[in-house]
């Protein structure tokens, strides 16, 4: 060691030497300085890697620390990285593991309370991944067995010690994440601290990408829209139970995101819970494995204010899962909370479940999901452009809506394609592009929609012909399947008023504009018309 080190700088040795009646005259200034900074000599290491085999019977220290990377991993695929980075990094670790229970150490009492209240489910699930047994989990702060907390400010070893560094060529730096976390505690402990006590199921589940404002609203999904929302409004008042169904891929899920934001957003201190029907299963057969199912009971009936269920036609021919189903709604619903489920049928067509459960579910507010029609296809996907930075013509966009019809996933797929080959290629989509990736046949050319698709399929309609609604006669029924012509093809094609009159027997402006205005006012009014529009745009 350099003598030219300022020692007396750092420490006052003698004092040390003089107060310190248990250490031994002959000790060495390395020494004092190593103590002091809390280093271990590789002797030192070996005692402490010795001292944990002995108290883990089953895994030695090397397992115990494969074991510690591999929770951590598991931790960082379920967890927020922002969360993952202020719980859980360099602040949560194994200490020791016997044949039933697991010790984990943690740096304060406020991460010791944020894990067990939000993520111990979710760290034993990882614990019987790996290990396929089920443990009792138990934590420990650092520094309570000497009643001493850690510092805000630590010093943390940079480099691996070894008995032939010296002090001059070891660096060291500020523990700047204990100090990033020691500022989110005193300035957002009481906002941030409630909205992760609120996610019984451990704060990775909710997207916050999906809202209300970005859920494209159509005659499909409106009545669903507006009743999620209502509830998000004032849970377990309005309409304590939701029940909304529909085929996969029509926008029910991105619904329930959109509803546990809301909620999160104006309504912190409720407490959200979001699963599906297979993970609410495996989680009972967990508790009951463990001899827990009184702790899972307690989570679902005393621990929620808002119970959401995805999927829930899965519980059938589920019979205990069942039960555990029925008793949990039965408290919630005596207790006033809300409760939202969503299948892809109603509750009467589902097979496989009992009576009981069949009538509880068909007790709540039933809302179904429709497939699109061609103007929520149209405006999904032009959102979902302008989200993902991808530019398509609108005869393009007019392409994919008409001809995927079935949900909206499949139509984000095709647009994703043609993103992609445009990124690749280095050239703009055009209709042959479109056609040629999507594998449209020569036969699809004529679902691309143009006025006279539209004339063809209001006159199919209303069995009128093309040539009479292009014309000149003034009949009623005519002149009404015209309106609606000249409606939809200002509405979905965005079409100028020059070019709709020029294409029905060169009308003037004025003329379309009256067509245009009077079919919107009469939708307003009349229902029947306006489901008869949906049902044209269905057929295009």
């Amino acid at each position: 060691m350099s003598n030219d080190f300022p020692f007396n700088h750092f420490i006052n040795i003698d004092k040390f030497n003089q107060n310190s009646n248990s250490q031994p005259p002959e000790i060495k200034e390395y020494d004092i300085i190593k103590n002091a900074l809390g280093m271990n000599t590789q002797q030192e290491k070996a005692n402490k890697n010795q001292t944990l085999s002995d108290n883990n019977e089953v895994f030695s220290a090397s397992e115990i620390e494969s074991l510690n990377e591999s929770i951590l991993e598991g931790l960082k695929e379920v967890v927020s990285p922002q969360k993952y980075k202020a719980f859980f990094a360099n602040s949560f670790a194994v200490k020791n593991i016997t044949e039933s229970e697991i010790t984990f150490t943690v740096t304060n009492s406020f991460i010791l309370k944020v894990i067990k209240n939000n993520y111990l489910t979710t760290i034993k699930e990882i614990l019987f991944t790996f290990l396929g047994t089920q443990y009792e989990v138990n934590f420990q702060i650092l520094g309570s067995q000497i009643g001493a907390s850690k510092p805000t400010t630590s010093i943390i070893e940079e480099n691996n010690y070894s008995t032939n560094k010296t002090v001059a060529n070891t660096s060291f730096k500020l523990d700047e994440d204990s100090l990033a976390l020691n500022q989110e505690i005193q300035e957002q402990v009481d906002s941030t601290y409630l909205k992760y006590n609120n996610n019984v199921n451990g704060g990775a589940r909710f997207d916050s990408s999906k809202t209300f404002s970005n859920f494209v609203v159509g005659p499909s999904n409106n009545m669903a829209h507006a009743f999620t929302l209502a509830v998000a409004k004032d849970p377990g008042v309005v309409y304590p139970q939701l029940y909304i169904f529909g085929n996969s891929g029509l926008g029910k899920t991105h619904l329930l995101h959109a509803l546990c934001n809301q909620i999160f957003e104006t309504k912190p201190h409720f407490r959200v819970c979001f699963t599906n029907a297979n993970e609410f299963m495996s989680e009972m057969v967990l508790a009951i494995q463990s001899n827990k199912i009184a702790e899972f009971r307690r989570k679902y009936t005393e621990l929620v204010d808002v119970l959401i269920i995805d999927d829930i036609h899965e519980l059938k021919n589920k019979a205990r899962t069942q039960s555990e189903f029925f008793f949990i709604f039965n408290q919630l619903q005596s207790k006033g909370k809300q409760l939202v489920f969503t299948s892809d049928k109603m509750p009467k067509d589902i097979t496989g479940i009992e009576d009981r459960i069949r009538t509880r579910l068909s007790s709540a507010l039933l809302i179904d999901i429709q497939q699109p029609d061609l103007e929520t296809r149209i405006a999904i996907l032009k959102k979902k452009a302008i989200e993902k930075d991808i530019y398509l013509e609108d005869e393009v966009i007019n392409l994919i809506a008409s001809c995927v019809k079935t949900n909206v996933r499949e139509l984000e797929g095709n647009l994703v394609k043609l993103g992609a080959y445009s990124d690749l290629m280095k050239v703009d989509i055009d209709l042959e592009i479109a056609k040629k990736q999507l594998k449209l046949n020569e036969d699809d050319d004529q679902k691309i929609i143009t006025i006279e698709s539209i004339a063809k399929a209001v006159a199919g309609y209303y069995k009128i012909p093309i040539g009479d609604i292009k014309g000149k006669t003034r009949k009623k029924e005519v002149a009404l399947a015209r309106h609606i012509a000249m409606f939809m093809s200002h509405k979905i094609l965005k079409k100028t008023l020059e070019e709709i009159g020029e294409f029905f027997d060169k009308r003037d402006h004025s003329t379309v504009i009256h067509g245009i205005k009077k079919i919107q006012n009469l939708i307003k009014e009349d229902s029947k018309l306006s489901q008869t529009v949906y049902e044209i745009e269905s057929r295009l």
